[in-house]
Formats: C-alpha cells, structure tokens, sequence
C-alpha cells in the first residue's frame, strides 16, 4: 500500500510513492514510469512569462491523466526569488483546481503560515490540505492541525513534532532523498516508541483515505 506521499525520485517499488512533477518533468522518463503522481506549479519554478502555460497544462494533466492522485506541489516561499504575488496567483488556481477535480492539495511553504493558514480561513476548501516536507516546532504543528492540516515529515523531522502530532493527521515522503521509505517509517515508529507494524499500518490507512477512497 501507498506509504510515499510525496517524492522527485522512482524508487524501487515505484507503486508504493507518489512521484511529484510540473510541467518541467512532462518529458522526463519518470513520468511515464511513474504509477501514481501529483502534479502542480511549483513556486522555484514559476515566472510571470509562464504561469498561464502552466495553469493550462495541469488543467490538462488533471483532466487526462488518470495516475493523478493530488494537486502539488504548490504553495509559497518567501525564500524564493519568483515574485510573491505571481506565486500568490499560481497557488490560486492550484486551490481552484484541488476543488474542482476534488483532489488533495500538496503545499510548499517557506516562512508563509501565517498567510497559509488565513487563506484556508478564507477559502474553507473541502479538499485536503497537506503540507509536505514540515520540519517546524509541534506548538507550530499543533496550530496547523487544528486547523484542519495533515502534515507530512520526511527524514529531517523534528522528534518532539513527530510526538505531538495525531497520528491520524501524519503522513511520510521522501522527497528529494533517495533513502526508502521503508527505513524512514522504522526511524519514525522508533521515535514514537510504537511498533513498526502499527505505524506503517496506520501510514496506509491515512494515505488510503486521502488518496484511494475518494
């Protein structure tokens, strides 16, 4: 069953991750390797010049591509050198495309809680909401969670946040590393002093009620 919520890399099992892409990754032989993705317009890589051809093409990855199991990643950062407002506009319309094909939104975020939570204030979305990769403090995780959140840690998590959070709102990826994910799970149950079973078993069900049981 799905463990990797969010990865750049095929690993050897390539049914158990979601392989993360936008439109730079459309010729890559991963995406046809790939068995589930996400597709979204990240904000690294995102211009004014390019934002509509990018909008358009995850409308269309969206609306042909049946391997699709969330929109993402995309979201904000502050650390990033594409305007903040082009980024604004591109997670826009990630959002409206998350509720108008009723999929998980996987978020980026660098130093934007504050606006990430006031947006979900704003929008009420229907459609999950998953920050990727969260790395921060479990009084930030415990904000986040309330409202409404899941949050996905990869292998530079914090071990009190990893505590802290219900285990029905946690999910794993790789992401950029090319560790297993198998390894990752066993250092988390570890952390948790819960057997790996249990963990991992919980891992796929939270994964199969945001990605399989819609």
């Amino acid at each position: 069953m799905l463990l990797d919520i969010h990865s750049h890399h095929l690993h050897e099992k390539p049914d158990t991750t979601i392989w993360s892409c936008s439109m730079k990754d459309r010729h890559s032989p991963d995406f046809s390797r790939a068995v589930w993705i996400s597709a979204g317009i990240h904000p690294w890589f995102l211009s004014d010049n390019d934002m509509e051809a990018q909008i358009k093409w995850l409308e269309s990855v969206l609306l042909s591509d049946r391997r699709v199991l969330a929109v993402g990643e995309a979201g904000l950062d502050k650390l990033c050198q594409t305007p903040f407002d082009v980024q604004q506009k591109a997670f826009n319309a990630s959002i409206r495309l998350s509720e108008k094909h009723r999929l998980p939104l996987i978020i980026h975020t660098v130093r934007c809680f504050n606006e990430l939570i006031a947006l979900k204030k704003e929008v009420c979305p229907s459609q999950p909401w998953i920050i990727h990769g969260f790395r921060g403090k479990k009084e930030l995780a415990g904000s986040l969670v309330r409202q409404g959140f899941y949050l996905s840690l990869g292998e530079k998590f914090n071990p009190e946040t990893l505590r802290a959070i219900p285990p029905e709102r946690l999910l794993a990826e790789t992401d950029e590393s090319h560790k297993d994910i198998s390894a990752l799970v066993r250092k988390m149950s570890e952390t948790c002093e819960v057997s790996p079973d249990m963990f991992r078993t919980r891992l796929c069900l939270n994964a199969r009620h945001l990605f399989f049981n819609r």
